[in-house]
């Protein structure tokens, strides 16, 4: 082992002394202490510092930033996409513009200047296409068959959709059928507008042909005419009242029509009905509507009220009847 250490090093008097060198004399410039880089430094440790005030470790790289020997890196270039994505934008946008301007002209051309403004015709009169609850009374409507006729099997059919919804009918008519007479009846039906919940309206529907004669035009013609007396309360055992008549006047259905808006005393309560009779040849037709007091009512009998198109209503129900005669 070398009397320098295990690693074989230098003296570690760094001033000399002995035969590998000595102090230099004193008074005389030293030597500055050399960099690892070659450059002379200010001190500390050898190939730190090199140039550097107060030995500050070198910045990586060739001369630092923007040093000597410094290369920038080149200019990154733009994504190919964004271009792209641009030019199908102007594409679109411009496609978008021709097409509103041909919608514009087509317009312009089919319905005239857009920004002239359209004067009505104070001359001109316009009429409101208002739907009504019930179509056109069909007056001209004829029996089915020839007569003589004989009193329908199925009175019931007449009650179509629309009598059933004209009348607010809650329940399928109830028929009676005997030789002379057929007859069907709807008890329960919801009052019409303006009464109190709790009371109740009825429908009614008779055929009729002579009792004794029954093919007899004759015959008819007088029970017509009885029938017309009973509902004005002109015969002696009517029970309709003879100063509640609002309306009697003769109609357009059949051979003769009648058609009678009065009040009827129903135990004891003048309340209000409608009647239309009808004859065709042999047979008699009689329908009768009527608003009646509910069992829990509060109001007053003399306050119900028959709807505000009874008239249309029941002509159309007059109709319908008559149609079903000769079937």
């Amino acid at each position: 082992m070398s009397e320098n250490g295990p690693y074989n090093q230098p003296p570690q008097n760094p001033y000399g002394g002995g035969e590998h060198g000595a102090q230099p004399p004193y008074g005389q410039p030293q030597p500055p202490q050399g960099g690892a880089y070659g450059d002379p430094g200010t001190g500390g440790q050898p190939g730190y510092g090199a140039g550097y005030p107060g030995g500050a470790q070198p910045p990586y790289g060739p001369g630092g930033p923007g040093g000597p020997g410094f290369v920038p890196p080149p200019p990154q270039p733009p994504k190919s996409g964004g271009g792209k994505a641009g030019l199908w934008v102007v594409i679109v946008g411009g496609v978008v513009i021709v097409i509103l301007v041909i919608a514009v002209l087509v317009t312009v051309l089919t319905n005239g200047s857009p920004s002239t403004p359209v004067i009505a015709d104070p001359t001109e009169t316009v009429e409101d296409d208002v739907p009504t609850d019930a179509p056109a009374p069909a007056t001209d409507t004829t029996p089915a068959g020839e007569p003589p006729y004989a009193v329908p099997a199925e009175p019931c059919d007449a009650f179509t959709e629309q009598v059933q919804t004209d009348f607010l009918l809650t329940e399928e008519g109830e028929k009676s059928v005997q030789d002379t007479t057929s007859r069907c009846s709807s008890t329960l039906a919801d009052a019409p507008e303006g009464n109190d919940s709790e009371d109740y309206a009825s429908l009614r529907l008779t055929y009729s042909v002579p009792y004794s004669a029954s093919d007899s035009i004759e015959r008819a013609t007088e029970d017509f005419q009885a029938a017309v007396e009973d509902v004005t309360g002109a015969s002696d055992y009517s029970l309709y009242i003879a100063d509640g008549v609002e309306d009697n006047r003769e109609v357009d259905l059949g051979d003769q029509a009648q058609y009678v808006v009065t009040r009827y005393d129903y135990a004891g309560d003048e309340v209000p009905q409608a009647v239309l009779l009808i004859r065709s040849a042999n047979l008699n037709i009689r329908i009768e509507y009527q608003v009646s007091p509910g069992f829990l009512s509060d109001g007053d009998p003399e306050d119900l009220v028959l709807p505000d198109n009874t008239e249309e209503i029941m002509l159309n129900a007059g109709a319908e009847a008559l149609a079903l005669v000769g079937t």
